[in-house]
């Protein structure tokens, strides 16, 4: 600008930009040439036609950070705290659904776990499965996932799927090797943790305990529980599957002051992994049990908003059924959820 010229100003007093000096500091070239060549014939904003000044800022303001962050903008790229909190802010796609959970029916919840199972070639396949299937929007389904592959399945999976580790510890942080802390799988992009699985209290011998203060620390931490409880075959043919998940109950009751972000998940020892399940009627017979054992050890409210998921050996031959019971409130599904039969049983009440 000459010196003695005063610069011109818009009326909150901001200086003007001329728009051929605008475009020489976007963060790319756009040479005078381009300009000139225009089609006159178009709406021009100073010269320059409305489409191309679109397209121009649009990549100016989001080109270098979606080359930085590909998948932000997918709604699927969700790996540290602080990015998703950043990504909150942009965008409505991946609200959490817990809003709409407590309206006169309990929102069916499906999970499912993988267990010790999976590599990134077969999670890049169920991640392309469920991402391309139909599922049902009144279901809500989490995956528990290797803890090792967590944020790689994050990465790929559909953001309005939750993903839950397999396991955590009552502590935030310490001296405990091979240990992983509510904290960690939230900072992966982790949202849920499956806690009290009999394989964790049979084959690792953790006590129920244990198990509730593990709960109790992840709810504090912000993870949602998937608190899981269930009879062995011995128990059950000595008449003892109501005392039992009523103990399991207990324990996780002494530590869990609010419920509102627990599901609890009753898988019957003897029907994970055997090919056996326990009929319709076996399986809704424990789930009204556990609603009225609610009702009577907690209150009304949480017995009927409480979630009660039915394990073991559920399949997409027999979810339907399972699914029309009245205290059955979803599945925690096991080496069915590895599999493409595993949108067939999220779809159980369609």
């Amino acid at each position: 600008m000459p010196p003695g010229v005063l610069p011109k100003l818009n009326r909150n007093g901001v200086q003007r930009i001329p728009t051929a000096l605008f475009f020489q500091r976007l963060p790319f070239h756009c040479s005078h040439h381009s300009i000139r060549t225009m089609d006159h014939n178009r709406p021009t904003v100073g010269g320059v036609t409305a489409e191309v000044l679109k397209t121009v800022v649009s990549q100016a303001l989001l080109g270098k950070f979606t080359a930085v962050f590909p998948k932000l903008f997918k709604c699927q790229w969700k790996t540290y705290e602080g990015q998703k909190k950043f990504f909150a802010n942009f965008s409505t796609d991946c609200t959490d659904s817990d809003s709409n959970s407590n309206n006169m029916s309990r929102k069916f919840c499906v999970g499912g776990n993988w267990k010790m199972n999976g590599d990134q070639k077969s999670i890049a396949e169920i991640a392309k499965t469920l991402s391309s299937a139909a599922l049902d929007p009144n279901t809500e389904v989490v995956i528990g996932c290797p803890a090792i592959y967590l944020m790689y399945a994050r990465n790929l999976l559909p953001c309005e799927l939750g993903l839950a580790g397999q396991n955590a510890y009552k502590v935030a942080k310490g001296a405990f090797t091979g240990e992983i802390s509510p904290a960690m799988l939230k900072d992966i992009g982790a949202d849920w943790v499956i806690l009290g699985h009999s394989e964790r209290r049979a084959v690792f011998g953790e006590s129920d305990a244990l198990i509730a203060e593990k709960a109790e620390h992840a709810l504090a931490e912000g993870l949602k529980v998937i608190a899981c409880i269930g009879e062995t075959l011995e128990e059950r043919e000595a008449g003892k599957t109501n005392e039992v998940v009523a103990r399991q109950m207990c324990a996780y009751a002494q530590k869990i002051k609010d419920w509102k972000n627990v599901v609890v998940a009753y898988e019957p020892v003897w029907a994970i992994g055997t090919g056996k399940t326990a009929t319709p009627d076996q399986a809704q017979e424990v789930h009204a049990f556990l609603r009225q054992w609610l009702s009577d050890n907690i209150s009304k409210e949480v017995s009927a908003s409480l979630r009660i998921q039915y394990g073991g050996s559920v399949t997409a031959a027999n979810a339907k059924e399972l699914a029309k019971k009245p205290d059955i409130d979803g599945f925690l599904v096991g080496g069915a959820s590895l599999k493409p039969e595993f949108v067939d049983i999220i779809n159980a009440r369609q």
